[in-house]
């Protein structure tokens, strides 16, 4: 972990698996203010969640979160993952809750983004041949 300071710590508290990646198989995002780190893991369909304090972790499995691949914090302090293989974005809190899901108009979703001001989500797709970048307004209701 390296803050924004550039100082470079541990997750003391956080035990990982013992299971190694290739390119593309896992990303990772941070949920500051809920002391969360996501990791996605594709082949396994599921998200992960540790929470960096407690030391707790928690599998997020569901038939929506389908070959997860990009993940990004989201408004309220809650979770967006592409969920490539459903061609949706899955929204999670970060107790692994399952908010919502929505349908992109695109096939194969793999990155995504929320606007500093939480009011626009990017998603783009891997598609060779029809790449795409979609930009969402993001309601004030979910906002909260």
């Amino acid at each position: 972990m390296i803050s924004v300071d550039g100082v470079e710590a541990d997750f003391q508290h956080v035990e990982f698996p013992k299971k190694t990646y290739e390119q593309d198989y896992s990303r990772s995002t941070y949920v500051e203010a809920k002391n969360t780190l996501v990791l996605t893991d594709r082949l396994a369909h599921t998200v992960h969640m540790y929470d960096t304090v407690k030391g707790t972790s928690r599998a997020v499995t569901n038939g929506n979160i389908q070959e997860p691949r990009g993940a990004c914090v989201g408004p309220g302090d809650t979770v967006m993952v592409c969920s490539f293989k459903m061609h949706s974005v899955v929204h999670l809190t970060v107790d692994g809750d399952i908010l919502c899901t929505y349908p992109v108009n695109m096939t194969f979703p793999c990155s995504i983004c929320v606007s500093r001001d939480k009011t626009r989500l990017a998603v783009s797709n891997s598609v060779i041949g029809d790449k795409k970048l979609q930009l969402y307004k993001i309601l004030p209701t979910l906002n909260n």
